[in-house]
């Protein structure tokens, strides 16, 4: 493969050594330089490269502020006012995480505590 080819999402997948979701999450999320041609995606593999050698840099595009990004490990999280919030995926329904929400507004209390404890609970189950 040359750095002025042209790379097929699944060829990009390989090439970066991930999962083909995993490819599109990053493509999907902006991070990777592509373009769509009719329906598929497209990539040079020369910007690809550009992009792994520019990560961690300043300047870099990874460092966006209000845009979602994955971590190493796949998390996600974003950056906002100084603040890094991270995604965290529960087990829960969306009518327990109503009623979570109710009973931390009728009793006062901080969101985080009810839903630590709440994952406490579950893991113990």
């Amino acid at each position: 493969m040359t750095t002025d080819e042209v790379l097929t999402l699944e060829e990009l997948a390989a090439f970066l050594k991930v999962s083909e979701t995993t490819a599109y999450a990053l493509v999907r999320g902006g991070e990777v330089p592509g373009r769509k041609v009719g329906r598929e995606w497209r990539f040079l593999k020369a910007r690809v490269v550009d992009w792994l050698m520019r990560a961690g840099t300043e300047g870099d595009d990874m460092d966006k502020t209000g845009f979602v990004q994955r971590d190493e490990l796949g998390g996600e999280f974003k950056q906002e006012g100084g603040q890094e919030y991270v995604a965290l995926w529960l087990p829960i329904t969306r009518e327990e995480k109503a009623a979570q929400l109710d009973k931390a507004a009728r009793e006062g209390v901080n969101v985080s505590e009810l839903v630590a404890n709440y994952l406490r609970e579950w893991v113990r189950a």
